[in-house]
């Protein structure tokens, strides 16, 4: 009996791939130099250069997938002005399991763990072709665009996100039922680094139900859930509920809409601070501290309008987008225009805000090799709320030359502004990368 238990097994695993995949990519960026990256006389312009290995491995039993993937990023930081080597560590882990027909099971763990420069990332909700799972969620060096405090430029940071996903279809045709939870962690690790961007955790939940009553129409109900308790004694706790209507007009046009609440309980940073400034008479500055960073609020008059500590808030979560394509063997187009409202949690003060969001993304594969994207996007506070606003922008392109060299082109600029910052920030990059890749069967 033990003899054909091993050769099942035996037969199970030979039947089953594991292959292996390796890259190397390297980009070279010329960038704007921040002045209060280091509050002192610094070059307008920086050069960097970063090296990332890649090696990667998946088992796919037909049933089953895992795949498991390290990353490094060695960045050669300001070579022409002050050099200076810093090491980020990557790391994926991702499976899925269909245990049975009309279930599937997911699980992901994704890290980074390293020095991060705070003024060489330029965030647009992930890489111009990257569809991260979680919006705002991708970890790595996707950190908010928001002013930070002078004498910060590199910290060491931590991101960490584990979630576990189902979804079945055993309800009936058209009804789809998926649910997820999720614990993440992220931020500056040390002292310093939690000055820049505090140290920030907590579990997630998400549960959706969708049904199908037409082939062109799609209804969605979901639930979700977020607390997040920051180092400087900061808490938000966000629930929302939301409904969401997709309808394909035609082969080429689809329209999303959603309308929902979302209810959010906010705790102020412990730390604070109250300065004195002899020379603005009759006003009273209230301050609060929240991760290094200082939200000043004026009050002219006896006494200053002092926020509550803690604040439970209804707020609204809305979506209105638009996806069109337009196929074509030469220049197949892909864009989506969307505008949403909803609960923002502010990673550097723990605030909860209702903003807005406005992003036009476009791709054109202009045939089998080549590839041109663009990406423009504004977010910032409504509701008479009070946050930073931000304008960003990026076009790429990419250059498939064989099957294991790969060429891309990447521009970017964001223009920002914080209501306790007095000037404005404007920061631009433009990045070389090649990439060299071997895929193969173990």
């Amino acid at each position: 009996m033990l003899d054909a238990a091993l050769a099942s097994l035996w037969l199970e695993v030979a039947s089953s791939a594991v292959t292996y995949s390796t890259a190397a990519r390297v980009d070279t960026r010329a960038r704007s130099m921040d002045q209060q990256a280091t509050g002192e006389p610094v070059a307008p312009v920086a050069a960097d250069m970063d090296i990332v290995p890649t090696l990667g491995l998946k088992y796919d039993d037909g049933s089953a997938v895992a795949s498991v993937e390290y990353a490094p990023r060695i960045s050669f930081r300001e070579a022409t002005t002050n050099p200076r080597t810093e090491v980020q560590h990557v790391g994926r882990l991702l499976g899925d399991w269909r245990p049975s027909r009309g279930l599937t099971l997911h699980g992901t763990q994704e890290f980074v763990l390293g020095q991060v420069n705070l003024f060489t990332n330029l965030p647009l909700g992930g890489s111009l072709d990257d569809d991260p799972a979680i919006p705002g969620d991708t970890p790595g060096t996707d950190l908010p665009i928001q002013p930070l405090p002078e004498g910060v430029d590199t910290v060491f940071f931590l991101s960490s996100l584990t979630t576990l996903a189902a979804e079945t279809v055993w309800l009936g045709p058209g009804w789809r039922l998926s649910g997820s939870a999720g614990f993440s962690a992220s931020g500056g690790l040390d002292d310093a680094a939690k000055e820049a961007v505090p140290f920030q955790y907590g579990p997630r939940a998400q549960l959706s139900l969708g049904h199908s009553p037409a082939p062109r129409h799609t209804l969605a109900t979901t639930v979700g859930y977020t607390d997040s308790r920051f180092s400087t004694g900061a808490r938000a706790t966000v629930t929302t509920l939301t409904g969401a209507w997709t309808h394909r007009l035609d082969r080429r046009t689809s329209l999303e809409a959603g309308v929902g609440v979302g209810v959010a309980y906010s705790v102020r940073a412990t730390e604070d601070a109250a300065p004195d400034d002899p020379g603005t008479p009759d006003v009273t500055p209230s301050a609060t501290t929240s991760g290094g960073r200082r939200l000043t609020t004026l009050q002219v008059g006896d006494a200053p309008v002092a926020d509550p500590a803690q604040r439970l808030e209804l707020l609204p979560d809305l979506t209105l987008a638009v996806t069109h394509r337009v196929p074509s063997r030469v220049a197949d187009f892909n864009g989506r225009l969307s505008a949403r409202v909803t609960p923002f949690v502010d990673r550097l003060t723990g605030l909860v805000y209702p903003r807005a969001d406005l992003t036009l993304n476009g791709t054109w594969a202009l045939g089998p090799r080549f590839r041109l994207s663009g990406t423009a996007g504004s977010a910032f506070a409504v509701g008479g709320a009070v946050g930073d606003r931000q304008v960003v922008g990026g076009v790429g392109a990419g250059w498939t030359l064989n099957r294991w060299v790969a060429l891309e082109v990447d521009t970017r600029t964001a223009w920002t502004r914080s209501p306790d910052v007095e000037a404005a920030r404007t920061v631009w990059s433009a990045t070389l990368g090649l990439t060299v890749q071997k895929t193969g069967i173990l």
